[in-house]
């Protein structure tokens, strides 16, 4: 049975400055959980992020160019050599000549040749999940959201500190 694997962090210019420093002491690696490709609630998560990406888009493209690439992020399924996908957040996104690219924010486990910052082209059909840092908390994460259960309880609550009580902000349709 071929399993996702899904990175938690946010890289460590987007996570609590405690929690990124933790992981640089330790030169932990990024949390890492794994799912089946058939979890009804991850796969839910991923289909509910994908059906409000059109919107994620919009805010982006209006968005000005620093804000958006220090405050929005999305999490690619990228293929990985054994037939399966690693689920990976990219940050600092922006336009190239048209095209949307970003950086791995985590440090890959099955992508060989890539690392963190590795430049990344976005393509649509793998978004798995998106992220807006805004000041009320983190809108999207709809992944993360479902991981929360299965990750260290105070990992888990840090992040429900930093995430928005509803994934998406006021305004935008369900």
């Amino acid at each position: 049975m071929k399993k996702f694997l899904i990175a938690m962090a946010f890289g460590a210019a987007l996570v609590s400055p405690a929690w990124a420093q933790k992981a640089e002491a330790e030169r932990a690696p990024d949390p890492i959980v794994q799912f089946s490709e058939s979890d009804a609630a991850m796969n839910a998560a991923i289909a509910e992020a994908r059906r409000s990406y059109p919107q994620f888009l919009t805010q982006f493209n209006a968005a000005p160019a620093r804000e958006a690439s220090q405050s929005y992020m999305l999490k690619l399924g990228l293929p990985t050599p054994d037939g399966g996908h690693e689920h990976i957040w990219v940050s600092n996104l922006r336009r190239e000549r048209g095209q949307l690219v970003g950086d791995l924010a985590n440090e890959p486990v099955g992508l060989p040749g890539r690392h963190a910052g590795s430049r990344v082209e976005i393509d649509d059909a793998l978004v798995s999940d998106w992220a807006i840092f805004a000041d009320e908390g983190m809108y999207g994460s709809f992944t993360t959201r479902v991981m929360l259960p299965f990750i260290d309880p105070s990992e888990a609550a840090s992040l429900r500190q930093m995430l928005t009580p509803q994934p998406l902000p006021a305004g935008w349709s369900h």
